[in-house]
C-alpha cells in the first residue's frame, strides 16, 4: 500500500510540475509579446514624430542652414523609400521602414499600358498576364460588361464563397486579392534564395508598386524605392541602385541635379521624363515597425499607414492599422 501511494503522488506531483512549468512558459512567452508589441508601437510612433518634422516648415528651415555632412547621421531627416531604421531596446532592437506613398503608382489611376507593363515584369506573359490585368480594371468600373479576360460579378458569384465585383476604385490595396488573378504570392511577393549561401534576396509584389493614395502614374524620385523605380520606370537594377545611393544623403532637387549625380540614367530619361516628381510634398506614409530578439527573430510587427496633417490635434491621422506583420 505505501508503494502504491508513494508512486500515485509521484505521478501527481510530476503532472503539478508539468503544469506549473507550462503556465510558467505561457506567461513568459506572453510577457514577451506584450514586450515587443510595445517596442513595435514605439517605433512607430517614432517614425510618425520624424514625419512631422518633415512637414514642418520651421524644422524645415532651419535644417536647410547646415550642411548636410554638418548634421550628425542620427539627427538627418529620415528617407522615406523603405529603406531600415534600427532603433536598440534592452529586449533587442527595433527596424523601421517608412515608405511615401507619392512614391508609388495609384493602382485606381494607373493605365491599360502601364499596368500590362508592370505585370509583365513579375514573370506573367499572355493570358496569365491579360487575366490579372483585366480584371483589376474590370473590378474598379462600373458595370458588368468584363473584358475579354476579365471577371465581374458573375465570376466571383461562382467562387466557393462568393462575394460581389467592387465596381469601382480600391479603398485599401489588400483589397487586390479579391481580384481574379491575383495570387498571394502576386501581392505579397515570393522569397527566394540564391547563391551557393543560398542568402535571401528581397521579395516583390503588388503591394510594394502600387498605392491608392499616390498622385497617379508619376512617382516621386526620392520616395520610389528600389523595385518601384525597376517595375515602374523600367530602369536596370544598378542604375536604381545608384538612384538609392545618389538620394542618401541629399534630395534631388530636379532634372539636373537627378543627371548631375546619378549620369547613367540619362539614357532613360527621354522615356522616364514625364513620369517623375521632384520634392513631392504627399503626407500619406506607410510605416513598417518590427520588433525583434536578441537572436535578430521577428517577434511582433505592425504597418500603419498614417496621413500628416497639422490640422489634426497630434499632427497626424491613422488611415490604417495592421497588428499583424512578420
Amino acid at each position: 500500500m505505501v508503494l502504491w501511494v508513494i508512486a500515485i503522488l509521484s505521478v501527481v506531483a510530476l503532472e503539478f510540475c508539468f503544469a506549473m512549468r507550462t503556465e510558467v512558459n505561457m506567461t513568459k512567452n506572453f510577457k514577451e509579446e506584450l514586450q515587443f508589441y510595445a517596442m513595435a508601437q514605439g517605433e512607430a510612433q517614432r517614425a510618425v514624430t520624424e514625419l512631422i518634422y518633415r512637414h514642418d516648415p520651421s524644422v524645415q528651415s532651419m535644417r536647410k542652414t547646415y550642411k548636410p555632412e554638418e548634421i550628425p547621421p542620427e539627427k538627418r531627416e529620415w528617407i522615406t523609400d523603405g529603406r531600415p531604421y534600427t532603433l536598440s531596446f534592452d529586449q533587442g532592437k527595433g527596424e523601421i521602414r517608412i515608405m511615401g506613398e507619392a512614391g508609388k503608382v495609384n493602382i485606381n489611376l494607373v493605365s491599360d499600358k502601364l499596368l500590362r507593363k508592370i505585370i509583365g515584369q513579375f514573370g506573367l506573359e499572355g493570358e496569365a498576364r491579360d487575366v490579372v490585368v483585366d480584371s483589376i480594371q474590370d473590378w474598379r468600373e462600373p458595370g458588368e460588361l468584363h473584358r475579354i479576360n476579365g471577371a465581374k460579378s458573375e465570376y466571383y458569384q461562382s467562387l466557393k464563397e462568393p462575394y460581389n465585383c467592387k465596381n469601382g476604385n480600391l479603398d485599401s490595396i489588400e483589397e487586390l486579392l479579391l481580384v481574379r488573378g491575383v495570387t498571394r504570392e502576386l501581392f505579397y511577393g515570393k522569397e527566394v534564395q540564391k547563391g551557393e549561401g543560398g542568402e535571401k534576396v528581397e521579395k516583390v509584389g503588388l503591394k510594394d508598386i502600387f498605392s491608392i493614395y499616390s498622385a497617379g502614374e508619376q512617382v516621386d524620385i526620392n520616395s520610389a524605392a528600389s523595385p518601384v523605380l525597376r517595375f515602374a520606370l523600367g530602369i536596370p537594377t544598378e542604375v536604381a541602385q545608384n538612384i538609392v545611393k545618389g538620394r542618401q544623403d541629399k534630395n534631388f532637387e530636379n532634372v539636373q541635379d537627378l543627371l548631375q549625380r546619378v549620369p547613367d540614367l540619362s539614357p532613360f530619361m527621354g522615356d522616364i521624363g514625364g513620369s517623375i516628381l521632384f520634392q513631392s510634398m504627399l503626407p500619406y506614409y506607410t510605416i513598417e515597425a518590427r520588433a525583434k530578439n536578441s537572436e535578430g527573430r521577428t517577434i511582433q510587427g505592425l504597418k500603419v499607414i498614417v496621413k500628416i496633417d497639422p490640422a489634426e490635434k497630434m499632427g497626424y491621422k491613422v488611415i490604417q492599422w495592421v497588428d499583424a506583420l512578420f
